[in-house]
């Protein structure tokens, strides 16, 4: 079943039968994920005594709300056959921005969100634009964001003291809750704006062929700046999340985020060469990595050895995803 052929389904909720055929369509795409994560959970259950406690599957949850939010956007850009791998760095500018308008412009906290988010937005859409207008690699593109915009925040946030937030911004980072109901928020958007409209079904049509999808009428170039735009957007909100659950903002935040958040969705099923995928399967990617590293702390390993367990995953799903396309 085509995702078109989903879609009209969904639009008829007196058709039962239609509805159970999506349903069932749509579990036969994450079932194997799903099985990986409960068997990975249940491997640390039994080897592990402190694992297994309520206060750890939420931690998990908690620790996964985060780096899930900034891997939504990046679901999209890969889906459309994109890559970024600067939103770390865009992660960092906006985090010590937000810290900036509220400890030294002394802005309200609704105000310094409206513009963190308006500037995470802005320099994905900046990585979009120099990469539809120069038509160098994306990789190369965002490559060199990820270099220049963890420098602009260093510079913004050089020999300045950005912690002590107002209240009403903390709020945004309470314990676990908090940072998961804006999690499961964020995906539930993110999958209506896949699923819903005709910008989000475009990134599948641009992502499986995107010679195909230009025939067709898809404007491809300006479609590419909004998914890259909305994948700043949500690296923005991100840090928000993160700098009110830490109360202190500093530009080393987001390293590496890039790559862990590449990494659930590969891991959850999402194609790296676009065309394919969903922010469910993203979720379930990520709370996986987070089993692993979770499990792995409560074992005693390393947190090198469980980069390494991390990276051998990569390999493999990617693998796994080749192997997919090829038997196609």
């Amino acid at each position: 079943m085509t995702q078109t052929d989903s879609q009209a389904s969904v639009s008829n909720p007196g058709d039962t039968a239609g509805t159970l055929a999506v349903l069932r369509h749509s579990f036969m795409q994450i079932w194997q994920v799903l099985a990986a994560l409960v068997l990975i959970y249940g491997f640390f259950f039994v080897m592990s005594e402190p694992f297994r406690s309520f206060g750890t599957l939420l931690s998990i949850f908690g620790q996964a709300s985060i780096l899930a939010i900034l891997a939504c956007g990046t679901t999209i850009v890969l889906i459309s056959g994109g890559l970024d791998l600067s939103v770390g760095s865009i992660f960092a500018v906006v985090g010590v921005a937000v810290g900036i308008f509220m400890a030294e412009w002394g802005l309200p906290p609704v105000m310094a969100v409206g513009l963190g988010l308006a500037m995470g937005a802005a320099l994905g859409a900046l990585n979009g634009t120099i990469q539809v207008l120069t038509k160098v690699p994306a990789f190369i593109v965002t490559l060199g964001g990820l270099t220049a915009y963890k420098g602009l925040a260093e510079i913004l946030a050089s020999g300045r003291d950005l912690s002590r937030f107002p209240d009403g911004f903390t709020f945004l980072g309470t314990g676990n809750t908090v940072p998961m109901l804006i999690m499961f928020g964020v995906a539930i958007l993110t999958g209506l704006f896949l699923t819903k409209t005709r910008l989000g079904s475009r990134a599948f049509a641009i992502g499986g062929n995107e010679e195909v999808a230009r025939l067709s009428g898809v404007p491809v170039a300006k479609s590419r700046i909004y998914y890259y735009m909305l994948g700043g957007l949500l690296a923005g909100l991100a840090a928000i999340v993160e700098v009110a659950k830490l109360n202190f903002a500093m530009p080393a935040r987001g390293q590496s985020y890039e790559l862990y958040a590449i990494a659930a969705v590969v891991i959850g099923g999402t194609s790296m060469f676009g065309g394919r995928g969903g922010v469910g399967k993203t979720l379930l990617g990520m709370f996986i990595m987070q089993t692993i590293i979770v499990g792995l702390s409560y074992m005693g390993v390393g947190t090198s050895y469980q980069r390494i367990a991390i990276g051998a995953i990569i390999i493999v799903a990617v693998y796994w995803d080749v192997w997919r396309r090829s038997a196609r």
